[in-house]
């Protein structure tokens, strides 16, 4: 058994066509598919395709499958709900969730105000927190509106710093704002690139959350972050309340799949094949 029931159910959306792996929608597509009745099926979550390529989301998909996916907005707010739309009445294409970025201008606070006024969608909307603000504002805004998600970036490129990542995570744990993560979280520890540039592991992310759920000041949260000790990292997590951290950190977008779901299994994250 896994040393945590639970902790890896739908973790991994599936962002094959985003990069570095560039994939080709109808490719990306079958793959995901693959992944149903093997042993990776119960940690993929949504396909996610951008909202610009809909149509031809439509024109591959299988109407005797039904395929969940999440919009990804590349042309705005008007393109997302145009992508929705088109897609509302074909019962084999499931919106699970859409996602975009908030656009500052001058007071992210406002901004986000003024965002989810004009959100359309019945189902969850995460919402992209740029790097360059102070993420607090913002997600006291999304906490009082009490329905919508958050999101930050951690890479592949401009990776966030630990401390920077500390920030979101307490903010999200401080305002009860559930949320996920994307790109550049393909291990589970940190590691790094062919260019001496660091990426963060999604099992630090976990435990970070989890200590700041339990009440661990942001020193600790960024500590987390940084080490490569994994017994470090999996003490936390054996402390863990699998329901209350996933009720918060709902996901991470990775264009692999087999990459994390090897890591998870050798950290005995998840259940080994019968």
């Amino acid at each position: 058994m896994s040393r945590l029931t639970g902790l890896s159910h739908a973790l991994i959306d599936d962002a094959a066509v985003f990069p570095p792996g560039n994939a080709a929608l109808e490719d990306a597509l079958t793959a995901h598919h693959g992944f149903r009745d093997t042993r990776y099926e119960s940690v993929v979550g949504p396909l996610l395709v951008p909202a610009s390529a809909v149509e031809l989301l439509r024109g591959l998909a299988d109407p005797d499958t039904v395929t969940g996916v999440a919009l990804v907005a590349d042309t705005g707010l008007a393109g997302l709900v145009a992508a929705r739309n088109a897609v509302q009445d074909d019962a084999w294409l499931e919106v699970v969730h859409v996602e975009l970025g908030l656009k500052v201008t001058a007071d992210p606070a406002q901004d986000m105000s003024a965002l989810l006024a004009a959100l359309p969608f019945s189902v969850p909307v995460y919402i992209e927190l740029p790097h360059t603000i102070d993420v607090m504002r913002p997600l006291a805004v999304l906490a009082a509106d009490g329905v919508e998600r958050a999101k930050f970036r951690c890479g592949p490129d401009h990776v966030p710093s630990s401390e920077a990542l500390a920030h979101f995570l307490h903010g999200c744990v401080t305002h009860r704002v559930p949320f996920k993560l994307t790109a550049g979280l393909h291990h589970a520890l940190p590691y790094d690139m062919s260019n001496g540039a660091r990426q963060h592991g999604f099992v630090n992310t976990l435990a970070a959350t989890w200590a700041a759920i339990d009440g661990a000041d942001h020193g600790t949260v960024a500590s987390l972050l940084d080490t490569r000790d994994a017994d470090i990292v999996l003490s936390v997590l054996d402390a863990a309340d699998v329901g209350e951290l996933r009720r918060l950190f709902r996901s991470f977008g990775s264009c692999s799949i087999s990459e994390p779901y090897d890591e998870l299994l050798a950290l005995e994250l998840i259940d080994k094949e019968l």
